[in-house]
């Protein structure tokens, strides 16, 4: 007997487009830390708000799908976003590097990390939170992408820089990683 895989996101018709989302599928990757002087594994999943918009009911096009987020609010399809979250997965593995550095948010409880695209052309934003996981799971650390967008108005309120494996070790560890203000 067969099990059928579920997808994180199931495939999406608008019109006589589909819209698959294998791309976002939960992944896992390793971290090297030097500060927690042990290889991290690191799992990584993924928002609706990737490749949604808030909705209005007003400007929501008809017969489109209302996408419920995780806490059951209605958003709108972006193709944009949608397009711009075909590469995440390389972004997200690409945060992997020594130099790369992300900024904590105005929240104080998530990320950022930004970076300039050329279509359309202007800053794109990948925000996430990251946790250190329970005891049992097999991962060490939970990384879950919030929401990724491309700047169309005001920059994001967002305070100081840290790279991202001194993060990485910093969570794992239980130590304070507030950037300097």
């Amino acid at each position: 007997m067969e099990t059928e895989v579920t997808a994180y996101f199931p495939a999406l018709t608008i019109g006589d487009q589909i819209y698959d989302f294998s791309h976002l599928e939960p992944f896992n990757f390793t971290i090297s830390s030097q500060l927690a002087k042990r290889d991290l594994r690191v799992h990584v999943t993924f928002s609706s708000h990737c490749f949604s918009q808030g909705y209005d009911a007003a400007r929501h096009p008809a017969g489109e799908p209302i996408i419920l987020d995780g806490a059951g609010r209605p958003r709108t399809f972006c193709s944009i976003r949608y397009r711009l979250s075909l590469a995440l997965p390389a972004v997200i593995r690409g945060l992997n590097h020594p130099q790369s550095k992300v900024r904590e948010t105005a929240t104080r409880r998530n990320w950022a990390y930004s970076m300039t695209v050329q279509d359309p052309a202007g800053p794109y934003h990948v925000f996430f939170e990251i946790r250190r996981a329970a005891n049992e799971k097999p991962q060490d650390l939970n990384l879950v992408i919030e929401s990724a967008y491309h700047q169309t108005r005001q920059p994001p309120r967002l305070l100081g820089k840290i790279g991202f494996m001194l993060l990485c070790g910093k969570v794992y560890l239980r130590q304070p990683s507030s950037t300097k203000r």
